[in-house]
């Protein structure tokens, strides 16, 4: 029987040879990753017209994109070494070093791996044991609408510590660690400058100012260019050069303590297409991947790209960038930057997530409202001591209320504040 049906089979496609390479020669390529959907767009068409143009075939290119960082993160995780993508797309140094640490990619230096710089800041912008390379580098900073903030008569935040001013109450808006790499490295950089008792104190006080949680950062951007909240924390630099492009007027603001994000490729182990894999790797870190990498309103990586010079091309991006940096090249700002320690990052990276989720997100309402009573107490124990009244115990009890509340003992911290009020007789 089996000897037969080889005749019949071979029979059959001797009569219908087209049915036999039906499928069987297309090229395919999946990514995955956090990226924007204007840049997997850019980079779809320019891929597909450089392979057509160099190859001769068509190539059919998947894009994954589960969520923010931290889900793509767990997504090649629980792929355990079998994907559904071949290149890690997106994402900066913790998430690509802790895939890399897992076992989940590996090394491969693309062409135009020299033009990107190793370390900038003292954040490495390229794995020297090539895990991942930067091909859109980008500093994390707030952004504000201008007419709503000046219709508010909001002063423009210049620092972290002036976000936690009651002045901005209801009037900040930024999503959870988990569902944003950028708000996750936010997280990161205060608990880095401040130390992780203050960090966290700082964090708990900075949401305490939210008006809602998004869902993201791009959900972020749409909320505060629609005006719906005037200021937005954690966002990547090139969302309001996209925002701007858009007709919203909404600027960027680098706060007084921040760092570079290498959003970085890497390519999976296990690729299920890894030589079209490194075909587009190579491609990217090329002078015409670094343009669809403008085209897709993110900031090139390499250091001998003149965005003057593409502008005068006719690539309008180009000029938005530009415009957005000040320079003529990423690598050219001069911003000072924090000592980050990108070991600890990837170490706690989960840790910090889940800290975040269920210390400050879940437990949102009852962090608010202990504030609020904390500083009604405080109210009272002013006017109290305006009166001539002895307020030296009740002031004692409520910094421990204060502590309490730092430390995320809501319920103690609400307790203190009332045998404070009890003080005062």
């Amino acid at each position: 029987m089996k000897t037969l049906g080889k005749v019949l089979l071979i029979v059959f496609l001797s009569v219908f040879p087209f049915l036999a390479v039906e499928g069987a020669g297309e090229e395919r390529l999946g990514w995955v990753g956090p990226i924007y959907t204007e840049l997997a767009e850019s980079l779809t068409e320019g891929f597909k017209a450089y392979y057509k143009a160099t190859y001769g075939k068509d190539i059919e290119i998947t894009f994954i994109k589960p969520g923010g960082w931290p889900v793509c993160v767990d997504k090649v995780r629980l792929w355990g070494g079998k994907p559904d993508a071949d290149v890690f797309l997106g994402a900066g140094a913790p998430a690509h070093e802790l895939l890399a640490e897992l076992g989940l990619t590996v090394p491969y230096k693309p062409e135009g791996w020299d033009a990107i710089p190793a370390e900038w800041g003292g954040m490495l912008i390229k794995d020297p044991e090539l895990y991942w390379t930067a091909f859109a580098p980008w500093l994390v900073t707030n952004i504000y609408n201008e007419k709503v903030v000046k219709k508010l008569r909001l002063p423009v935040p210049q620092t972290w510590e002036d976000l936690i001013d009651p002045i901005y109450r209801g009037h900040l808006v930024h999503t959870l660690p988990y569902a944003s790499g950028t708000m996750h490295e936010t997280v990161e950089i205060l608990l880095q400058v401040r130390g992780e008792r203050d960090g966290w104190a700082y964090l708990r006080y900075l949401a305490a100012n939210l008006a809602r949680f998004s869902t993201g950062s791009t959900d972020t951007l749409k909320i505060v260019a629609r005006g719906e909240v005037p200021i937005g924390i954690a966002q990547p630099q090139m969302n309001a050069m996209a925002a701007r492009k858009d007709g919203y007027p909404v600027k960027a603001l680098v706060p007084d303590k921040t760092i570079i994000v290498p959003e970085a490729a890497a390519l999976l182990a296990g690729a299920p297409n890894e030589d079209n894999a490194k075909i587009f790797l190579d491609w990217l870190y090329s002078m015409e991947g670094q343009k669809y990498v403008v085209k897709g309103l993110y900031f090139p990586a390499r250091t001998d790209i003149s965005l003057t010079a593409w502008e005068e091309e006719g690539l309008i991006e180009a000029k938005y960038a530009r415009e957005a940096l000040g320079v003529d090249n990423f690598w050219d700002l001069e911003v000072e930057l924090i000592e980050y320690n990108l070991p600890l990052a990837t170490e706690r990276w989960d840790e910090v997530n889940r800290y975040y989720e269920y210390e400050i997100f879940r437990k949102w309402e009852e962090l608010k409202s202990t504030l609020l009573l904390i500083e009604l107490v405080e109210g009272e124990i002013e006017a109290a001591r305006q009166r001539g009244v002895d307020v030296t115990a009740a002031e004692a009890k409520i910094k421990e209320a204060r502590r309490l509340f730092e430390e995320g003992d809501y319920a103690a911290a609400r307790l203190a504040a009332r045998e404070a009020r009890e003080l005062l007789g």
